[in-house]
């Protein structure tokens, strides 16, 4: 069974993610896991915060470490399958989540990752690279840096928002209502899991939290991380 790890948000070069970096890497149970990066989100443009992330891998135990730029004119469905399955830990970075989704379902990397998931893979990423993940992610990619909601690859069975400390992000809380969709809310710093039929929490070394707003209970809020008995109450994934 896969194994998801979503995260809000967060630095890597302070240590903020020491925690979570190493939670995953324990994930694949391997003592020296292959890495794959794919900084699509970005318009497979790196920065220093891509390179943080990738070298915190790096420096805390992954050995070889790839990364795949998807938007590339070059790349081919079986570059792209062999790339992904080739790897322990599949990461995602942040960015346009309109244009990450898009591209994955123009190379064929949507139906990749049902294999990557099916195999065991740990499937991760942060802020778009977290929503990814689910049913729904909503982002400020429309027209003029406006909010709106993109279908995803649907693991995960939620309408999803990162960086919910932003007040920005905040608005997430108003525009599900009458969605039909419960959602999920994830702070910096905060990781949303589901490993091996359970959904779980993770942090990094500073705090941050992950809101539940329960569709067939008017939206009400429940902070999971502080509520982990709420958990088991979700509803299962169906991939």
């Amino acid at each position: 069974m896969g194994k998801i790890v979503a995260l809000g948000g967060g630095r890597y070069a302070n240590g903020e993610m020491l925690n979570v970096v190493k939670h995953i890497i324990s994930l694949t149970n391997k003592k020296s896991p292959s890495f794959l990066y794919i900084p699509t989100a970005g318009h497979d443009c790196v920065d220093d915060g891509d390179r943080e992330i990738w070298e915190s891998f790096s420096d805390n135990g992954c050995g070889d470490v790839n990364i795949l730029f998807l938007s590339h004119r070059y790349i081919t469905k079986e570059l792209v399958e062999k790339k992904i399955l080739s790897a322990d830990i599949i990461y995602v970075g942040g960015g346009n989540l309109k244009f990450l989704t898009e591209t994955f379902a123009k190379t064929g990397a949507d139906e990749v990752f049902k294999k990557a998931y099916s195999l065991g893979k740990v499937l991760c990423g942060v802020s778009s690279g977290a929503m990814c993940w689910f049913k729904e992610g909503y982002d400020d990619c429309g027209e003029n840096g406006s909010f709106m909601f993109c279908d995803c690859l649907g693991f995960l069975p939620f309408t999803s928002a990162p960086h919910f400390q932003n007040e920005n992000w905040q608005t997430f809380k108003t525009a599900i209502v009458g969605r039909g969709l419960s959602g999920i809310g994830m702070d910096n710093g905060a990781g949303f899991c589901f490993v091996d039929g359970k959904y779980y929490t993770v942090a990094g070394n500073e705090d941050g939290d992950i809101f539940f707003y329960d569709a067939a209970d008017g939206y009400r809020e429940t902070n999971l991380t502080k509520n982990p008995e709420k958990l088991k109450d979700l509803p299962n994934v169906s991939c």
